[in-house]
Protein backbone atom coordinates (compact mmCIF):
# COMPACT_ATOMS: atom_id res chain seq x y z
CA UNK A 1 0.00 0.00 0.00
CA UNK A 2 1.60 2.80 -0.94
CA UNK A 3 1.16 6.50 1.24
CA UNK A 4 -0.01 9.99 -0.48
CA UNK A 5 0.46 12.65 1.97
CA UNK A 6 -2.68 15.15 1.52
CA UNK A 7 -2.07 17.85 -1.20
CA UNK A 8 -1.49 21.61 -0.34
CA UNK A 9 -5.52 22.46 -1.66
CA UNK A 10 -6.74 19.45 0.82
CA UNK A 11 -4.89 20.89 3.68
CA UNK A 12 -5.48 24.81 3.54
CA UNK A 13 -8.47 26.27 3.44
CA UNK A 14 -8.85 29.27 0.60
CA UNK A 15 -10.57 32.74 1.82
CA UNK A 16 -13.64 33.02 0.16
CA UNK A 17 -13.15 37.05 -0.14
CA UNK A 18 -9.35 37.00 -1.07
CA UNK A 19 -8.10 33.63 -2.62
CA UNK A 20 -5.44 33.64 0.36
CA UNK A 21 -4.48 30.04 1.74
CA UNK A 22 -4.98 29.61 5.61
CA UNK A 23 -3.90 27.11 7.78
CA UNK A 24 -6.72 24.53 8.44
CA UNK A 25 -7.19 25.47 11.97
CA UNK A 26 -7.73 29.64 11.24
CA UNK A 27 -11.15 30.68 11.57
CA UNK A 28 -10.97 33.93 10.24
CA UNK A 29 -8.60 34.96 6.72
CA UNK A 30 -5.51 35.92 8.07
CA UNK A 31 -5.52 38.51 5.44
CA UNK A 32 -8.64 40.13 5.22
CA UNK A 33 -10.28 38.76 8.36
CA UNK A 34 -13.20 37.09 6.50
CA UNK A 35 -14.86 34.54 7.60
CA UNK A 36 -13.10 30.87 6.43
CA UNK A 37 -15.68 27.71 5.25
CA UNK A 38 -15.67 24.84 7.91
CA UNK A 39 -12.77 22.36 7.44
CA UNK A 40 -14.39 19.10 5.10
CA UNK A 41 -12.41 16.59 6.55
CA UNK A 42 -14.72 14.00 5.34
CA UNK A 43 -12.52 11.20 3.03
CA UNK A 44 -9.10 13.29 3.83
CA UNK A 45 -8.67 12.87 7.78
CA UNK A 46 -7.08 10.62 9.66
CA UNK A 47 -10.99 9.57 10.79
CA UNK A 48 -12.27 8.74 7.34
CA UNK A 49 -13.92 5.50 7.39
CA UNK A 50 -14.12 5.40 11.05
CA UNK A 51 -17.81 4.36 12.28
CA UNK A 52 -19.95 6.95 13.74
CA UNK A 53 -21.01 6.40 17.37
CA UNK A 54 -24.58 4.72 17.77
CA UNK A 55 -24.35 4.17 13.95
CA UNK A 56 -25.78 0.38 12.92
CA UNK A 57 -23.82 -1.79 11.95
CA UNK A 58 -24.17 -2.36 7.80
CA UNK A 59 -26.01 -6.12 7.52
CA UNK A 60 -23.98 -9.07 7.71
CA UNK A 61 -20.95 -7.23 8.62
CA UNK A 62 -18.07 -9.08 10.34
CA UNK A 63 -18.07 -8.27 14.27
CA UNK A 64 -14.86 -6.80 15.13
CA UNK A 65 -11.61 -8.27 15.97
CA UNK A 66 -11.13 -8.66 19.66
CA UNK A 67 -7.52 -7.44 20.92
CA UNK A 68 -5.30 -10.66 21.13
CA UNK A 69 -3.53 -10.94 24.59
CA UNK A 70 -0.02 -10.66 25.89
CA UNK A 71 1.90 -13.63 25.98
CA UNK A 72 2.37 -14.22 29.72
CA UNK A 73 -0.60 -11.22 30.86
CA UNK A 74 -2.53 -12.16 33.57
CA UNK A 75 -5.49 -13.83 33.54
CA UNK A 76 -8.45 -11.72 34.61
CA UNK A 77 -10.42 -12.60 37.90
CA UNK A 78 -13.25 -15.03 38.54
CA UNK A 79 -16.23 -14.00 39.93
Amino acid sequence: MCFRPPSFDEMMKKCPECGTFNPPENEKCKKCGAELPASDVAGTGADAGAPVPGAPKAPGAPAAPSAPKAPGAPKPPTA
